[in-house]
């Protein structure tokens, strides 16, 4: 694709306050809130009854940046691909990149498409005269730049 080219994928923040796709389902979302509050706590006395002498900002700090960072990871993102030609001409490149990460198109109408996984991830292409701007969680759409630049 020589004449293609892919911007940098940025963070989307308040597209993450708009919608709760991000992170799922609201019973997903419940699931994830039940771990962390029960999980969390767990971990860092399981980390003190090992070590009671040390301080307990060097085991709690460490403990909730590990299990809350991924969840910083699963906000949405967006690039844009840009080209010479019609945009719409690499939607089916799109296409066939979005299967092999196991996305399936969900909804098509002039000017975007969306697609979904099992899981309910979701990535939204908008379709402009020569550039498809994508948006969907970070590690997709690292996955999916990877997969179009082959």
């Amino acid at each position: 694709m020589k004449s293609v080219t892919f911007s940098d994928i940025v963070r989307v923040p308040e597209q993450a306050r708009r919608t709760s796709s991000s992170l799922g389902s609201p019973q997903r979302l419940a699931w994830l809130a039940l771990t962390l509050a029960l999980g969390l706590p767990a971990l860092m006395y399981a980390f003190w009854q090992l070590d009671p002498g040390a301080p307990l900002a060097y085991i709690v700090l460490p403990i909730l940046a590990g299990g809350l960072l991924p969840t910083l990871t699963m906000m949405p993102g967006r690039f844009e691909v840009t080209t010479r030609f019609e945009a719409c001409h690499l939607v089916c490149t799109l296409d066939d990149a979005l299967g092999r990460l196991g996305y399936a198109p969900a909804e098509r109408i002039p000017g975007a498409v969306r697609y979904r996984t099992r899981g309910g991830k979701e990535i939204a292409v908008t379709v402009r005269a020569h550039a498809l701007e994508v948006t969907g969680p970070v590690p997709a759409l690292r996955a999916l730049r990877q997969q179009m630049t082959r």
